[in-house]
């Protein structure tokens, strides 16, 4: 993914673990920087974020015995997340922001 600070190209990273580790390193504060991804790597982005939030056994959990509240707030989060994957500038930063 393509990063910038300050709204300047800045370079490329493949993780944006190592964008946090560049930040801290820095000493920068994150609202400095800001990415752009490739459709495809977002999506990917957009898996790895939903897997780590709700993994695939926790969403089977969820749609077996949750609650109507736990299924929609499952879903509303998985749908913010594609919609950001699919939106013309995905940038990792703002997925970071979704919670469900």
């Amino acid at each position: 993914m393509q990063v910038f600070r300050n709204g300047q190209p800045y370079g490329f990273v493949q993780e944006k673990h190592l964008l946090d580790m560049l930040v801290e390193r820095l000493g920068a504060g994150i609202g400095e920087f800001s990415c752009l991804c490739a459709v495809d790597e977002a999506k990917i982005v957009c898996e790895e974020y939903i897997l780590q939030v709700y993994p695939l056994w926790k969403q089977m959990n969820v749609l077996r015995e949750g609650s109507q509240g736990e299924k929609s707030a499952m879903s509303d989060f998985i749908n913010a997340c594609r919609k950001w994957s699919n939106g013309p500038r995905p940038d990792p930063l703002q997925l970071s922001q979704l919670k469900p």
